[in-house]
């Protein structure tokens, strides 16, 4: 059973914080803890902490419990019915790009507080706003961040690898653990917090991927393996990703121009390995970085200096002509 002390991992305070929204529809959250295999003393504590794989259970439970897709933060509950007819429904798209826009009609047809809607950010990309209207009493802020893990994590397994976000935007402030767990850190991209918006930002040539998964059964399979929401999508990563979070981690420095051989020195880990094998891993270094540098985004933390280019993939080409209507770019 879950619930040891580590110095990873999601806080009991902000597990209690997750179980809120049940707690106000008279749901004990003991019992739904316990079904989900984690130790109930874990609720409130912040020396206590549940893994990605604990929290991918505990979201699962609650919203069985409640009937509920948003975990009892809104007025009224999502369906969980009508979650899996919006499965159904975006899984017979051909693209991402094409899914995302029908989640997102699907979803403001379901709930009237979820308030999805999509805009160009600035020519670099898609940016996906989202308003949340929760209830009083409840934590908001766990909640934009677990259903932007869920966005992540869900259209990263439909395309069959990991989405490169642009970045994301946060209304609220960093949340801080005494572990020290950053639970951002998963996104693998740069983060502004007290934002005016909590939004996602893809990138254009991710909008064109096309799906990998497209039956409901692969959606089942998926939570049946036990997915661990707090590694990257897709197990390990590969010198591309290692390459962005080198260059994630200079932008973090305050160094948004590192050379080449700085980024190939921070890929070349472990022991050093003599003749050809050392030589061969220094170039594959050189030509990571050397890739990557040369389209890697600009964080929006900070001013681009170019804009990217688009795409052919477009927003208004998402939606087969018989189904687009007049309205401009995000959800009819």
């Amino acid at each position: 059973m879950q619930g040891p002390t580590s110095p990873t991992g999601l806080d009991g305070a902000a597990v209690q914080a997750l179980l809120q929204g049940a707690v106000r529809r008279g749901k004990d959250p003991a019992e739904i803890l316990l079904k989900a295999g984690i130790d109930p003393a874990v609720y409130g504590r912040p020396a206590r902490t549940i893994d990605g794989k604990a929290l991918v259970r505990l979201v699962r439970q609650t919203q069985f419990a409640l009937d509920d897709v948003f975990l009892g933060f809104f007025a009224n509950p999502s369906r969980l019915a009508l979650e899996a007819e919006r499965m159904i429904s975006l899984m017979s798209c051909a693209t991402f790009g094409e899914a995302l826009r029908v989640s997102i009609r699907f979803t403001n047809a379901m709930s009237s507080d979820a308030g999805p809607a999509v805009t160009e950010d600035h020519g670099t990309g898609l940016q996906h706003t989202c308003e949340y209207h929760t209830v009083e009493g409840v934590d908001r802020q766990v909640l934009v961040w677990i259903r932007f893990l869920w966005i992540y994590h869900f259209f990263s397994w439909l395309i069959g690898r990991p989405l490169a976000l642009r970045g994301l935007s946060i209304q609220g402030p960093r949340p801080v653990q005494e572990n020290g767990f950053d639970r951002f850190a998963v996104f693998r991209c740069p983060v502004r917090f007290d934002a005016e918006v909590d939004s996602l930002s893809y990138d254009w040539n991710d909008l064109s991927a096309p799906l990998a998964h497209n039956a409901l059964g692969d959606y089942e399979a998926y939570y049946a393996g036990e997915p661990d929401w707090f590694e990257a999508p897709g197990g390990g990563a590969s010198w591309r990703e290692r390459t962005q979070q080198v260059l994630l981690d200079f932008h973090k420095a305050g160094d948004w121009s590192p050379s080449l051989e700085a980024v190939a020195a921070r890929l070349r880990t472990g022991p050093r390995r003599s003749g050809a094998t050392s030589t061969a891993r220094g170039s594959a270094s050189r030509r990571s970085a050397a890739a990557c540098a040369a389209s890697w985004p600009a964080p929006i933390s900070s001013p681009a200096t170019s804009r990217s280019p688009r795409s052919a993939w477009s927003w208004d080409s998402a939606i087969p002509a018989a189904s687009r209507g007049s309205s401009p770019p995000g959800p009819g």
